[in-house]
């Protein structure tokens, strides 16, 4: 059986949705780590909120993931990402907005 490292995405999204085991889907997140990180960093400019976000990036595919057929994970996971990101951004925005007007 060859190394998980010789594993391209697609096999192990594919070992995933045969075995039900998510330590498949933590070897493919853990690849894209610094990847997610720098989108994090990218949108919110702070060391501590992109690691959260990458952290919650990550609770979020766990539970996506098995919905979605997913042809390019490399793709889809920075879109997740950036969505997440303008997202949150949004929130902190909406609530800077409110506190503003108490």
């Amino acid at each position: 059986m060859p190394t998980h490292n010789n594993l391209s995405d697609a096999e192990l999204l594919q070992l995933h949705k045969t075995t039900q085991n998510n330590e498949w889907l933590g070897i493919l997140l853990q690849r894209y780590t610094l990847l997610l990180f720098g989108v994090c960093m990218k949108y919110f400019k702070n060391e501590t909120l992109a690691k959260d976000g990458v952290q919650q990036i990550f609770l979020k595919s766990l539970a996506t993931i098995p919905k979605h057929q997913i042809d390019f994970f490399k793709g889809w996971i920075y879109m997740v990402a950036r969505n997440y990101c303008l997202m949150e951004l949004r929130n902190k925005h909406s609530n800077i907005s409110i506190d503003e007007n108490i």
